[in-house]
């Protein structure tokens, strides 16, 4: 930080930031490549009349088709995640170490993020979120059912009679109730428009929900193609949505090329997800858990970082400036932002014309990020108009001193904020540079920082009447002259 010795950079092996996707992408590749080759091996397929193999009606090319790009695409979306990852690196250190003290909290508010409860204060948005996030897991988990089922030996197979019928039920259901919150998430943003969503809708929120309607309806659309070129099984009838959908495409010539097709469509929809993941705001399905995760610290809420003696410290610098003035923990705040506009929704500074927007520093200090980043500039918390540029590594190319100035410091940003973003932090840092490097301050702060310097206190008293406020306080209330120990719990 700005106001504490920067720390030394580490030379040595110790794991990074950047090095935790490379391990996490690289674990899911690999373990998706060898599936694919265990089970080309094997050839363990499940001979129950109640069951479905996995690449049903597919040539053996489909098959080397997924188990090929689905491996690359991983390892891609680990890379980009280490690039990012990499920039929270570029932070100063900062103390959030797990305790046994507040190990608890922490797991509380991880909670809180991966269950999506922080989102429900806004019960339209939280059921609608809701019913994108919990189904698309289920579906993800039904896919990945099945090809576990696909690598196990005949007699440990399980997705066959009741058990396959109860997993396309699970499944069809999941799946409509994906799409309902997607249909809803267009008819929010697009129709609707709220003004907090309408100032922010980018290119890439239609690409976000574009591919998940795609990788939806082709779900549903793959499953009853495949079902009628089955002959439409009875036992398929659990299939709710897919079998009566198959009904449509009975009797149509070439069906194994419109299966084909939709699969091919399914297929690269998701992976399509997968690259957006990193490179969109979707990246705060990952990063928002995490940094609640990492929310609790050890000064109070509403405290100012100190800043050290002024007459003994070594640093040049204070306050934020660069990105690298910035702790680690403040830029994943900035990868963190669901850009939902919560923040500027309650900010009185902006309900009252002042040039303040609470989400836009996080967003502007994302963007400068981004653009100075180490390998290059890469994809901003969310999309920039073309015409915005960075030029250097200093937050005040994209923030004026007029927004920071505006802010109230009332924190109720960092109250209403779904995913803990410290939002006040940034600015009281940056405040401290513009006070204490560049003497940018509003003129109303003159006077009374010259009297904070002359007097020791802001309204420029006279050292000898500032206890005069205290002589009508009872005699049975101590007042504390200074000359002896402090030993009282409160001080008035």
């Amino acid at each position: 930080m700005g106001d504490s010795p920067r720390a030394p950079r580490s030379t040595g092996r110790k794991l990074k930031p950047s090095h935790i996707p490379w391990i996490l992408a690289g674990s899911f590749a690999i373990g998706a490549a060898l599936s694919g080759i265990i089970s080309t091996i094997t050839q363990w397929h499940d001979e129950s009349p109640v069951s479905r193999p996995v690449f049903y009606d597919m040539p053996s090319a489909i098959k080397l088709l997924l188990y090929t790009t689905l491996p690359l695409t991983i390892a891609a979306v680990g890379y980009l995640y280490a690039l990012r990852a990499a920039n929270w690196g570029r932070g100063q250190p900062d103390r959030r170490a797990q305790t046994t003290k507040n190990v608890g909290r922490r797991l509380k508010a991880f909670r809180q993020g991966v269950y999506m409860r922080t989102l429900l204060r806004d019960s339209a948005a939280g059921l609608m979120h809701s019913l994108i996030y919990f189904p698309f897991l289920i579906l993800f988990a039904v896919t990945n059912v099945l090809l576990i089922d696909e690598q196990m030996p005949r007699s440990l197979k399980f997705l066959h009679g009741d058990t396959y019928r109860a997993y396309v039920l699970v499944g069809d259901i999941a799946g409509v109730l994906f799409l309902v919150g997607i249909i809803w998430a267009i008819l929010r943003r697009y129709v609707q428009r709220p003004a907090r969503l309408r100032l922010k809708t980018r290119a890439e929120d239609g690409a976000i929900l574009g591919t998940f309607l795609v990788i939806g309806l082709t779900g549903f659309l793959t499953e009853a193609i495949r079902i009628a070129v089955a002959g439409r099984p009875a036992f398929e009838r659990w299939s709710v949505v897919g079998y009566p959908l198959s009904a449509l495409f009975d009797g149509w010539g070439s069906l194994s090329t419109w299966h084909l097709a939709s699969w091919i469509v399914h297929f690269g929809a998701f992976l399509a997800f997968l690259i957006l993941l990193p490179t969109t705001k979707l990246r705060h399905a990952f990063t928002s858990p995490v940094n609640m995760y990492l929310a609790d610290r050890d000064r109070p809420k509403g405290a100012m970082k100190p800043l050290p003696n002024l007459m003994e410290t070594q640093l040049e610098t204070f306050g934020a400036n660069a990105i690298e003035d910035f702790t680690w923990k403040q830029l994943l705040d900035v990868d963190a932002c669901t850009v939902c506009g919560r923040c500027t929704s309650v900010c009185p500074a902006h309900a009252t014309g002042k040039p303040l927007d609470p989400r836009e520093i996080v967003l502007k200090v994302g963007h400068v990020m981004a653009a100075t980043s180490a390998g290059g500039p890469i994809s901003p918390v969310v999309g920039q108009d073309a015409d915005l540029t960075v030029s250097a590594d200093s937050v005040f190319e994209r923030i004026s001193a007029e927004e920071i100035w505006a802010c109230t410091s009332c924190k109720a940003c960092d109250e209403i904020c779904p995913v803990n973003i410290e939002i006040l932090d940034k600015i009281l840092d940056m405040r401290r540079y513009l006070s204490l490097m560049e003497s940018n301050f509003p003129t109303e702060l003159g006077n009374a920082y010259r009297s904070m310097e002359n007097q020791s206190n802001p309204w420029g008293m006279n050292q000898a009447e500032r206890a005069d406020w205290a002589k009508a306080i009872p005699d049975d209330v101590p007042i504390v002259d200074g000359s002896g120990p402090f030993d009282h719990e409160y001080l008035y």
